[in-house]
């Protein structure tokens, strides 16, 4: 089990004040055969110096730069470059336990997955806790004991690096905030074993500085490659059969608002599979994309 080998890739932008307590649980897992790549996005503060003062010390740890091109851009350049046989995305400001890849590794050996399902520490969040490992192949089943159609980031998951790159699974750069949806989505519905790994306890650290949360910044990223980018998932959701993955609320991705006074009088609100018109926030029209 040891000679598997788990590449942990972290997108990284301005993190001074999280990356150490990252990385401190990463070089003291139980499970020792990691290649930690952090792929730093042009940040401006102290970050890439920490991490190069953690690698000469810890010879598994591998520092990108890149100029900012976003956390899609970082993750798929740390894709394209991991020699791991499995893939975890992990975000710069939160932390796994000491014996998570311990129990993913063995979680993988015995079911050989495509995918590994681990349990999520998040204030507010409700993510499901496994009683035992468990082997879905069904779509219904991959759904509904992930509860992947409610909770879908992608660090929530450990991924076969084979299956990743057979299907050409990248993160899509023109979308930032919901890049994880399509990514991770995607990889469920193209899957054909997703195990549940019981105690494999991944905790989030709620941060305005982490990657993908700045609303504002989200808002202004918009752009038509982002609303083909959404086309093209909603087409493939759809092709595949999966609108289960789409049964839990939705947020919308764009949203045109028209005001006078500041106050919205009118406003479109277009979501995964539909666009819905708002007059004084009242829905007035509802139209379905497919």
């Amino acid at each position: 089990m040891n000679k598997m080998k788990i590449s942990v890739i972290i997108p990284m932008y301005n993190a001074e004040k999280f990356i150490s307590k990252t990385l401190e649980h990463l070089i003291h897992q139980t499970y020792r055969n990691l290649e930690i790549i952090i792929v730093d996005d042009g940040s401006s503060d102290l970050c890439t110096d920490i991490v190069k003062t953690y690698a000469k010390t810890d010879n598994r740890i591998k520092l990108v730069c890149q100029k900012n091109s976003g956390v899609s851009t970082a993750s798929n350049n740390g894709l394209a470059i991991a020699t791991g046989d499995y893939i975890h995305f992990h975000d710069h400001d939160d932390f796994v336990n000491l014996d998570y890849f311990e129990k993913m590794a063995n979680a993988a050996y015995i079911t050989n997955a495509d995918i590994l399902c681990g349990e999520v520490n998040q204030p507010d969040y409700n993510f499901p806790v496994f009683d035992s490992i468990e082997i879905c192949t069904d779509l219904k089943d991959k759904i509904e004991k992930t509860r992947a159609n409610q909770f879908n980031p992608a660090w929530r998951y450990v991924y076969k690096t084979n299956f990743l790159r057979g299907n050409n699974l990248l993160f899509e750069p023109a979308v930032l905030g919901a890049q994880d949806l399509i990514f991770s989505k995607t990889a469920i519905i193209l899957a054909n074993t997703v195990a549940t790994v019981p105690g494999a306890r991944y905790n989030v650290v709620n941060t305005p500085t982490a990657l993908g949360k700045n609303k504002n910044k989200i808002k202004h990223s918009i752009s038509e490659d982002t609303k083909k980018a959404f086309e093209r998932y909603n087409k493939f959701i759809y092709e595949h059969g999966a609108t289960e993955l789409l049964t839990k609320k939705e947020e919308p991705y764009h949203q045109n608002k028209y005001q006078i006074f500041n106050k919205t009088f009118f406003r479109t609100d277009i979501y995964t599979k539909k666009k819905k018109y708002y007059l004084f926030g009242i829905n007035i029209c509802t139209k379905h994309l497919y």
